[in-house]
């Protein structure tokens, strides 16, 4: 009787059909780590703007000056000291966006859009006399306490950012 000396080809189709499986397995989870690699990144850029704008939000409404408030439906207009600048800011809803525009100078206003895609927005105030508004124009003996900016994200639903402010 002669030894074998190789693999025949039932042991070769065999071992192909393994390494087969193995290969199929390996590129769907390669493919999914991509993929929820992807959707993290998206997320955590959204997450970014959302938090890039509520920082925005409670930077400049802490920072607002004598209490130079214009509030019109959707529309919030103040003065705001930062940096020992006096910038008039004024926030509004637009086109499914939250814009922020620097009109202290008529020929200058740069726009920066905050957040996209944002929908039921609200901007409210709340005065010394536990009223909420949603128009104000500064008046003797009646003052602010606090801002209210509410608007609906798609991905992180109902957003509240209540601010208080100074006396």
């Amino acid at each position: 009787m002669r030894k074998q000396q190789g693999f025949t080809l039932i042991e070769l189709l065999i071992t192909m059909a393994i390494f087969s499986v193995i290969a199929v397995i390996s590129y769907y989870a390669l493919s999914n780590s991509f993929k929820n690699e992807s959707i993290q990144t998206k997320h955590s850029e959204k997450l970014f703007a959302l938090q890039k704008t509520l920082s925005y939000i409670e930077r400049d409404i802490t920072q607002i000056s004598n209490q130079n408030i214009v509030l019109i439906n959707s529309k919030l207009e103040f003065n705001s000291l930062q940096n020992e600048q006096l910038l008039k800011l004024l926030y509004v809803f637009q086109s499914g966006q939250l814009q922020r525009l620097d009109i202290t100078h008529q020929n200058n206003q740069p726009t920066l859009v905050l957040i996209n895609n944002i929908t039921k927005t609200r901007i409210r105030a709340l005065t010394n006399k536990d009223i909420w508004v949603t128009k104000w124009i500064k008046k003797d003996n009646v003052y602010l306490k606090a801002i209210e900016i509410k608007f609906t994200h798609p991905h992180w639903g109902d957003i509240t950012k209540l601010v208080m402010l100074d006396e």
